[in-house]
């Protein structure tokens, strides 16, 4: 009996256009009737303009391993609505002998077949776009005429829905209004958003959805809207690709930037707040609020300190011109009650205490001579595998050019369109490209092979060069030094120890305290804590 998958795809974006999953799924089942189905593939949710879908990716690797002899989809957009996506696809399937039913109906491998099935995905590619580009401009149009978009509107306000008489407004809540003006006296008395927070949750005030405890960003973002002094916004942001670090990305454009202020399309809201009130808590809040990245003060070791008690960053703070570490438990946490108790450390002890440790180690030539004879083992122990790997790397690049030249043949002899020539070709290209880079990374770890005698000769001089080099770094050159040397350190509280963890942190001689602090001692240890350092 002939084995037979089934992919089904649908995106929540355009759910009122297409079928859902379980109709596309009954329908297949009903036309495989008599096959033996041996997998069903679904990405439900997943936007057809990106390739990088779970279940599209299982089926793929289900395919070179022979698992089914045919794929079943309703459409061909069901693949991808991305023309070209969709020849990868299929020519992927071919090369593992999978014949691609749509419905039921063969893609034949001829080249009308090849020819109705790029036209079938060209109108589906066409299709996206049309319905992207109508939706969008159906939006603009009713903001601009109507003045509403969207149901969802924000806290203090209610959506009236479209009647025969009149369209969809938006009107205040007066449950919601009342709150919403509270943030703002709040935050005018305290200024201070975790305060406007935690009185909100005292108080027993319920959010929107019912919840008991407000959060940090709802807040933050009530005192921000200029929708409570009457000026709503549509199309503040627009959607644009980024790399989250995630494999999959339910649709293509998972990230959104704000667009240039002249683009939005001003919406008029019943106004709740008074301008001069909203503009005196907007002026507070830029005056507490830096840019991201910008702080009152410089912090050296800002990222770095870590709590020996629960593993939290400790955050630098600052309290009637005292500057300090702090563990960010209580913010971690917050509004509940924090679990750690570890106490704060000075920001000038801590920091001068740990300066003072690198500062001795990287000048120390016996730290340094132990360093490079470690870095020097551990890099030439690597080579062979390198030099094994850099030459794989080269029989790729070699495949590739193969393909190239393969594919250019096929072009001049007229089996390939132009349009597909130049994609595929572009696309090995990028490939290609990838290569060269990687067999430069590869070139560049061989030539990191150490010479321990040259290095170490030069030893003395380094030192002498180092200490007075560290002597005139300015505080931002001190920071980047200790971020690029240190991966963490390890503050304990209850024993007042720090551990400095880092690559140079070596066996070193044993050196007395560095300062005190309060009954106890603060010095420093190695990251095994077995010899101080």
């Amino acid at each position: 009996m002939k084995k037979i998958a089934i992919y089904c795809r649908v995106s929540t974006a355009l759910q009122e256009q297409e079928k859902t999953v379980e109709s596309q799924l009954a329908e297949l089942r009903e036309i495989c009737k008599g096959f033996e189905i041996v997998a069903e593939y679904v990405d439900d949710g997943w936007s057809g303009a990106t390739l990088m879908r779970p279940d599209l990716d299982r089926m793929r690797e289900d395919s070179k391993k022979g698992l089914f002899e045919a794929l079943y989809v309703t459409s061909n957009d069901r693949l991808s609505r991305n023309l070209y996506h969709q020849g990868i696809l299929v020519e992927e399937l071919k090369k593992y002998n999978i014949e691609i039913f749509i419905k039921d109906k063969p893609i034949a491998d001829t080249p009308d077949g090849r020819f109705v099935f790029n036209i079938m995905g060209a109108v589906a590619e066409y299709e996206k776009e049309k319905i992207l580009e109508r939706t969008k401009r159906g939006r603009i149009y009713k903001a601009k005429q109507k003045g509403i978009v969207g149901s969802t509107p924000p806290l203090g306000y209610n959506y009236i829905k479209k009647s025969s008489n009149a369209e969809g407004y938006y009107e205040i809540n007066p449950e919601e209004t009342e709150v919403v003006k509270l943030m703002f006296d709040l935050y005018i008395e305290y200024q201070s958003l975790y305060r406007v927070q935690k009185e909100l949750n005292l108080r027993k005030i319920k959010t929107r959805k019912g919840g008991a405890q407000w959060s940090i960003s709802v807040v933050g973002r009530t005192l921000r809207s200029e929708a409570y002094i009457g000026n709503g916004y549509y199309g503040k942001y627009c959607s644009i690709e980024v790399d989250n670090g995630q494999k999959y990305q339910r649709t293509a454009k998972a990230g959104r930037k704000k667009r240039d202020k002249a683009e939005w399309i001003l919406i008029n809201f019943p106004p709740i707040i008074d301008k001069e009130k909203f503009e005196l808590v907007q002026e507070t809040l830029s005056k507490r609020f830096k840019p991201y990245g910008v702080s009152k003060r410089l912090y050296l070791l800002s990222g770095l300190v870590k709590c020996g008690n629960c593993s939290s960053t400790y955050a630098g703070d600052t309290s009637k011109g005292y500057s300090c570490y702090r563990c960010n438990d209580r913010h971690r946490v917050y509004p509940f009650s924090k679990s750690c108790y570890s106490r704060r450390i000075g920001k000038d002890k801590l920091e001068n205490a740990v300066w003072k440790k690198i500062k001795q180690v990287t000048t120390s030539r016996l730290v340094m001579v132990k360093y490079i004879l470690k870095l020097a083992k551990k890099i030439n122990k690597t080579e062979p595998q390198i030099q094994q790997e850099k030459e794989k790397i080269l029989k790729s690049k070699r495949d590739i050019q193969a393909k190239k030249n393969r594919l250019l043949e096929l072009y001049t002899e007229g089996n390939v369109e132009k349009a597909q020539f130049i994609e595929k070709n572009d696309e090995l290209k990028q490939i290609e490209i990838s290569i060269d880079k990687k067999i430069g990374e590869s070139s560049e770890k061989l030539s990191e092979k150490i010479d321990e005698s040259v290095v170490l000769s030069g030893l003395d001089y380094f030192c002498e060069l180092a200490q007075k080099r560290l002597d005139s770094f300015k505080p931002e050159e001190k920071q980047q030094f200790l971020r690029d040397l240190i991966n963490a350190v390890v503050f304990n509280s209850e024993e007042r120890t720090a551990t400095i963890k880092g690559e140079l942190c070596l066996d070193t001689p044993n050196i007395n305290s560095l300062f005190a602090l309060n009954a106890g001692t603060l010095s420093q240890h190695c990251q095994t804590r077995a010899t101080p350092c």
